[in-house]
């Protein structure tokens, strides 16, 4: 028997297994992250909310750095350092990982901008605007100030 958490997840991926496929980025990193979508939420909603967990795990990182930089200026020995090393080095590496899925996504929010929206993603954010053009709003907000 699957466990119903898992049995739900199903449910959900199949649900919005329509926009998994027109959206490959979405579905990769919504497995990757464990973020799982439902045909409730519209996409654009469902891509904010990647975004933002995306977001979190750099913040992550950066503390994670932040705090061997700061072991580094205290150890002494080489074992020491040398940790501290490999540390910074997987944080790098992460922070880099991050950043390039954060791009690929944004990438995907701009591309979904210029897309058709289907009925059940047509949703006003409660001020007349739609989903898209709220998005649209919030990237040349970004971009211009």
């Amino acid at each position: 028997m699957i466990p119903t958490k898992t049995r739900m997840l199903k449910i959900d991926q199949k649900s919005t297994a329509g926009d998994y496929i027109r959206h490959p980025v979405l579905y990769e990193l919504s497995s990757k992250y464990g973020v799982a979508g439902s045909d409730q939420v519209p996409l654009p909603a469902r891509l904010d909310e990647l975004r933002e967990h995306i977001r979190r795990e750099i913040r992550k990182e950066l503390k994670i750095k932040a705090g061997a930089e700061k072991l580094r200026e205290v150890a002494t020995d080489r074992k020491a350092l040398s940790d501290v090393a490999t540390i910074v080095k997987k944080a790098n590496s992460k922070l880099n990982e991050l950043q390039a899925e954060l791009q690929q996504l944004e990438s995907q929010i701009i591309l979904t901008q210029g897309q058709p929206q289907s009925p059940q993603q047509n949703h006003s954010n409660g001020q007349g605007m739609t989903a898209k053009s709220y998005l649209w709003f919030r990237y040349n907000e970004k971009c211009n100030g």
